[in-house]
């Protein structure tokens, strides 16, 4: 679920995050999972160059996970008032803050990094799902950087640049494989081999195919998907993998691409029109998708059929 304004989040992200710490910067994307704040993702830059300490952050059951896009001359950490470390940040690095532990920041240099914000509850649903342990905490070693992150990131910052609403479903598995990424390489998380599973029943792949092709043009996730097959977002979206060889985004991606193709053979819609009605959102973000895929643009594909 894409957020453009979260002023009155109870928790540290987004405007209440960059407000405490004296920057510009808004969420960008909150993933939920039934009805519940899973993952927020909060984008910060400062151009000051010296920013003096901040207050303690009051105390919540979540994580604060500050992933660096570029290079900080130093970040300094106190928890429960005493100093934790100090030193600079290169751009890729991450650091881990409980925010059970009343933490407080200085920042010297210019500033440019994205926050996840991880509720406890996320973590403690995540490794109920996969038949796990309770995450006690996650950690992650200062001086190492975290590729896996860096793409995750750069994935859902280019998504979010783009027109999310109508790539919702790839927005959202993103976001549950950013998730999946801090409870496993962060917190420890260890899934049971039973709790891998197969693929959809029957029913289930036929149901979310279904609900997939009637509602094309509306803002559909996996969430939505998921609760039609009575499971998870995670397990649906690894099962469907399983059943099809293909992720949902990339089935419902297809299923707009094919509908625009039958329009454009069988009317005279305009190509913004149709862009509309098989959810693509505008038609430049259909021009994008319907090239990368096809290999023709939809103006020259529909020229080329007609006249042939």
């Amino acid at each position: 679920m894409m957020e453009e304004s979260d002023s009155t989040a109870a928790g540290f992200y987004g405007r209440r995050l960059s407000q405490h710490l004296g920057m510009e910067g808004d969420c960008l994307l909150s993933v939920k999972r039934e009805g519940r704040l899973a993952l927020a993702m909060t984008r910060l830059t400062c151009s000051q160059f010296i920013r003096e300490r901040t207050a303690p952050i009051p105390s919540e059951p979540a994580y604060s996970i500050l992933h660096q896009l570029g290079d900080l001359e130093r970040h300094s950490c106190w928890l429960a008032g005493r100093p934790r470390y100090s030193g600079a940040f290169g751009a890729g690095s991450v650091s881990v803050i409980n925010l059970m532990d009343n933490p407080q920041c200085e920042f010297k240099g210019p500033f440019d990094a994205v926050q996840y914000y991880v509720p406890q509850t996320a973590l403690d649903e995540f490794a109920r799902e996969h038949g796990a342990k309770p995450i006690s905490t996650l950690k992650w070693s200062r001086d190492q950087r975290d590729p896996f992150l860096s793409t995750l990131s750069s994935v859902l910052l280019s998504a979010v640049e783009q027109d999310p609403t109508s790539n919702q479903l790839f927005v959202d598995q993103i976001g549950l494989s950013v998730l999946a990424h801090f409870a496993q390489t962060y917190g420890g998380m260890r899934p049971q081999e039973k709790a891998a599973g197969g693929g959809l029943a029957p029913w289930q792949e036929r149901r979310a195919k279904e609900i997939m092709r009637a509602r094309l043009a509306s803002n559909l996730t996996i969430a939505d998907v998921a609760a039609e097959c009575k499971l998870t977002p995670s397990h649906f979206a690894r099962s469907f993998r399983r059943s099809t060889g293909v992720a949902p985004h990339e089935f419902l991606s297809q299923l707009r691409i094919d509908e625009a193709k039958r329009l454009m053979l069988s009317t005279k819609l305009p190509l913004a029109d149709i862009a509309l009605i098989c959810g693509f959102g505008d038609q430049s973000y259909f021009t994008r998708v319907f090239s990368r895929n096809v290999g023709a643009s939809p103006g020259a594909w529909r020229r080329a059929r007609s006249e042939g």
